[in-house]
């Protein structure tokens, strides 16, 4: 009995030495030892199921990866996911509520009382007690709270329209790498082609200053000569590099979209000849309505505008008085108790009163979300159009340049091959055929970089249609399949043949909040 009672003493002090030693806790720096595993680790999950390179690479295969394996993307598929696994688990909230609960409670003491005479004050009763020194007690208690239960249903539509909020997002971010990887492809491209060139130009241009310093040393040319060749040859070679760095960044940003590690060599499988960029033979006016239809903003702006009527519902029951019903099953050790389990019911209602003065401010806010989601619809159906008005308008002056720079590249050439033919073998002329071959270069890139260019405002135009060119079950399809899709289905609208519009003969009801 004696250690019994000093147990319980001592407990207390446990209890505080317990919460004294939680409260001494530091915080612990990662190691470098831990980043390095943590960093081997996340490199081996990015390159994880992953399929290897098996060859060049095409437009439509670098969409498919960029599609499948960009590490951007697949953090808003996450995101997407998580939207709906919230969605899903908001339905719970408008379920009854069901509580358990047990517990063990001792005192050192007895829960002994006695009365006083208001009268007299003085002692009317003897010190008794009806309570156990130790007891267990336990019960199973079913709530449901009317209000609760309103306010859980328009929580749970909030969450659903966040999820389509959230989808709408994924999409965009989607179609926004697809126009991303294309003009990326087409620079890639172009380092590829010229890289060479490039290459063997700048070999030239070394082995000529070494020439140059070597006539500089034994003096068989004017000095001031050969300091302008060399000035001029490093200006050439400056030029060189300058085309190389910007080449070699492009390829980087394809590798990174591709999810491909910069280190690893990439082959872009080519055309023999640029695919002609053929003037859209579609009026704009009748896109307009395909590019409103099928906007990512736009339907994100009525999942929005839905949460936000579902707000204001949420906040105008909450004025409502709260009817609350109960049930529960109760267990009490106590052995004084003539009945140690019991069944009990109730219902209660509760409501702040108060709150009945914020009705007018209550439906002023409502009407004042009601125009703020009106006029961001507006505002966003505007700059829907205007973004497709002027991806169109760059589209048709990229290609009108990309024909003025098949002109200069062509006529550059025919000077480069007039130099090569030229039989004089001094430092001048051997100077101006490299000059000419790198006024070539430049027209052939200033030609990739139009086409870059012309390409990447015919994706701004899919962009802003909505266009999607990515089926549905793109996850469980091998790249090569989702390849053969994605070219499938953009081949048509690179040729200018678009969806048409949907049209109603009704007109169309407005959506309420479900």
């Amino acid at each position: 009995m004696k250690s019994q009672n000093y147990a319980r003493r001592m407990l207390p002090a446990m209890a505080m030495l317990a919460l004294l030693a939680g409260c001494s806790v530091e915080p612990v720096p990662v190691t470098k030892q831990d980043l390095v595993a943590m960093v081997n680790l996340d490199r081996q999950v990015i390159d994880a199921n992953q399929e290897p390179l098996d060859g060049p690479v095409t437009l439509d295969e670098a969409m498919a990866r960029a599609v499948a394996y960009n590490l951007d993307h697949r953090t808003r598929m996450m995101e997407e996911a998580l939207a709906l696994g919230q969605a899903n688990l908001a339905r719970y909230d408008m379920l009854p509520v069901l509580a358990a609960t047990a517990g063990y409670v001792n005192r050192d003491s007895m829960n002994a009382s006695s009365s006083r005479s208001l009268e007299t004050q003085r002692q009317s009763l003897e010190p008794s007690y009806s309570t156990d020194r130790d007891r267990f007690t336990s019960d199973i208690k079913l709530s449901w709270n009317i209000l609760d239960f309103g306010v859980s249903y328009f929580q749970s539509i909030q969450t659903t329209n966040n999820y389509l909020i959230a989808k709408m997002r994924q999409k965009k971010a989607m179609l926004r790498l697809m126009q991303q990887t294309r003009t990326a492809f087409w620079r890639a491209g172009a380092a590829q082609e010229l890289r060479g060139d490039i290459n063997r130009i700048s070999l030239e241009v070394r082995e000529t200053l070494r020439d140059l310093d070597k006539a500089q040393t034994e003096r068989v040319q004017n000095p001031a000569s050969v300091l302008q060749f060399k000035r001029t040859l490093l200006d050439l070679l400056g030029q060189l590099e300058s085309l190389d760095q910007a080449l070699g960044q492009s390829e980087i940003e394809l590798k990174n979209l591709l999810n491909i590690d910069p280190t690893t060599e990439l082959r872009l499988q080519l055309p023999a000849t640029l695919v002609p960029l053929a003037p859209l033979g579609v009026a704009i006016e009748q896109l307009e309505q395909v590019a409103l239809q099928n906007s990512a903003d736009v339907e994100e702006l009525v999942y929005t505008r839905r949460v936000e009527i579902a707000e204001v519902r949420k906040a105008l029951l909450r004025l409502l008085p709260g009817l609350e019903f109960s049930a529960a099953r109760n267990s009490d050790t106590n052995s004084f108790l003539t009945n140690q389990t019991w069944t009990e019911l109730s219902s209660r209602v509760t409501w702040n009163v108060f709150r009945v003065f914020t009705i007018q401010s209550q439906l002023d806010i409502a009407d004042a979300r009601e125009e703020l989601a009106t006029a961001r619809r507006l505002a966003m159906n505007m700059a829907v159009v205007s973004r497709l008005h002027l991806s169109w308008r760059r589209y048709v002056d990229m290609v009108s340049q990309l024909r003025r720079s098949e002109e200069i590249e062509k006529l550059e050439l025919e000077i480069a091959a007039l130099s090569k033919g030229s039989v004089a073998a001094d430092a001048g002329a051997r100077i101006e055929r490299i000059r000419n071959e790198v006024s070539a270069l430049r027209a052939q890139l200033r030609r990739f970089e139009t086409y870059a260019n012309a390409q990447d405002a015919l994706g701004q135009i899919f962009l802003a249609l909505g266009l999607n060119p990515v089926p549905a079950d793109f996850r469980a399809m091998p790249i090569k399949k989702l390849a053969e899709n994605i070219g499938g289905t953009m081949r048509p609208w690179e040729r200018g043949m678009f969806p048409d519009p949907i049209t109603l003969d009704l007109p169309i009801e407005r959506q309420g909040a479900k």
